[in-house]
């Protein structure tokens, strides 16, 4: 088999478009040979680093566009979809439908959130590429459920260091009986195949909340006796020892309504009621913290391997029956600035439905509640409109499933499913586009 370049890394993040509460999964960013990003894509893998004898590692490189894993709106099937074939791979029955997708850290897995019955499910995409010394070794096989579940109370947000490793916070229930508190279990790769957890943190309370690892260093949430509402009002650094965390402090900053996080390059970001809370990390066992303020509440932060401590902070603003708008910010972590971002012709009323980068990092892309695709490009710090295409989906949901956006990460397409239409939009990431509208004979949903 010839060789190929190898692919660049893919970006993976995750977000549960449930009206302004919306999670960034520190995308994430993983290895593009299979890249499980919004919709959970395994994007292709690319060829061998070729050292060594040429004939005996002939068949170590495949050429694929990969997968998507996309779930049934109301089903517990999972469907493996094969970019090459057009076809469906495999479809997977998990015990209930997900709340979730999530990519693994190394991008091998999907993990499949329960949310309300208390658990966590993976499937192995079937792409995979080991380092053989001398070279590159890639492997596509049949996707397949695995037998590992991962139990926890209320599973929400997820966030990953790239290619590393990934937390999956459990919320806890403050109304049980007992109550059960909150809680982290770190897991890479290597875990999941193993059937086992990294390391946890557990909480002394029940907190809708997050935890950010980067090494061995993990900021998670703390709630305030006076806070003002249930949402955690600080951040409190850990530290890993083998397979648990100390706590070292609390940071000072306040960031009340706490929610959504985002780590790139030496900084974390927060989302607050006035703004970001802004980490740098500058040690291997230290962070130091600011606030850089907004003039509405930021609720969701995502960002891109490729553009390190450069992060979009989005949140709704305004009360019905007043019109409800997203708002957006491009923020500089070196800079500790916020900046407005106004898509071309985004007017009062508009609400994003679905987000989402290309491979590069410097598109980004925003499906709006009428259906139209803003496409935004990136110029060092500096975000503009590229392309605005409306009717990219025709006719938009009025309920939750709504459309996702992911990225391939081997080639230059992104993915949009429509539910409505049941079909999988496929755009040219660097052209807006379209490639192909493939039908998918069912309503897609929770494809993250």
């Amino acid at each position: 088999m010839k060789k190929i370049r190898r692919p660049d890394k893919a970006y993976l993040y995750s977000t549960l478009n449930m009206g302004e509460f919306m999670t960034h999964d520190n995308l994430p960013s993983r290895l593009a040979f299979l890249s499980l990003a919004c919709m959970a894509l395994m994007a292709g893998c690319g060829g061998g680093s070729g050292g060594g004898n040429a004939e005996s590692h002939a068949n170590s490189s495949i050429d694929t566009a990969g997968r998507i894993v996309i779930a049934e709106s109301g089903s517990n099937a999972l469907r493996v979809h094969d970019l090459d074939s057009g076809g469906v791979e495999a479809t997977h029955q998990l015990d209930h439908p997900p709340s979730a997708l999530h990519a693994s850290p190394g991008g091998r897995y999907a993990v499949a959130f329960q949310g309300t019955q208390h658990q966590v499910q993976f499937v192995d995409g079937g792409i995979w590429q080991e380092d053989h010394g001398d070279h590159h070794h890639d492997y596509k096989n049949a996707s397949r459920l695995m037998s590992w579940k991962l139990a926890g109370i209320r599973p929400s947000h997820y966030d990953v260091q790239t290619g590393r490793q990934a937390s999956i916070f459990f919320d806890g229930d403050a109304n049980a009986n007992p109550i059960r508190t909150a809680g982290m279990r770190l897991i890479d790769d290597a875990s999941i195949a193993a059937g086992s957890t990294l390391a946890a943190l557990n909480l002394q309370q029940p907190i809708h909340g997050f935890a950010e690892p980067l090494d061995n260093k993990l900021l998670s949430v703390h709630r305030a006796s006076d806070a003002i509402d249930t949402l955690p009002t600080h951040l409190n650094l850990y530290l890993r020892s083998g397979a648990t965390y100390a706590s070292q402090r609390l940071l000072s900053t306040r960031c009340n309504s706490m929610h959504g996080s985002y780590t790139s390059g030496p900084y974390t970001a927060v989302g607050c009621a006035d703004g970001v809370l802004l980490a740098r990390h500058v040690s291997a066992n230290d962070v130091a913290d600011q606030k850089i303020t907004a003039p509405t509440r930021i609720s969701t932060l995502v960002g891109h391997p490729k553009a390190p401590g450069q992060f979009i902070g989005f949140g709704n603003n305004g009360t019905a029956p007043a019109p409800v708008t997203t708002l957006f910010y491009g923020i500089d972590g070196e800079r500790a600035v916020a900046t407005p971002i106004t898509p071309t012709g985004w007017a009062a009323g508009n609400i994003q439905r679905a987000n989402g980068f290309d491979r590069s990092g410097n598109r980004f892309y925003i499906l709006d509640n009428h259906g139209t695709l803003h496409v935004m490009a990136r110029t060092g710090t500096t975000w503009n409109t590229a392309a605005t295409i409306a009717a990219a989906v025709p006719a938009m949901p009025t309920a939750a499933p709504w459309p996702t956006i992911t990225a391939n990460g081997a080639r230059d397409e992104i993915y949009i499913t429509d539910p409505v239409a049941r079909q999988l939009l496929v755009l040219d990431s660097q052209t807006a586009a379209t490639n192909a509208r493939r039908d998918l004979g069912y309503v897609p949903s929770n494809a993250l």
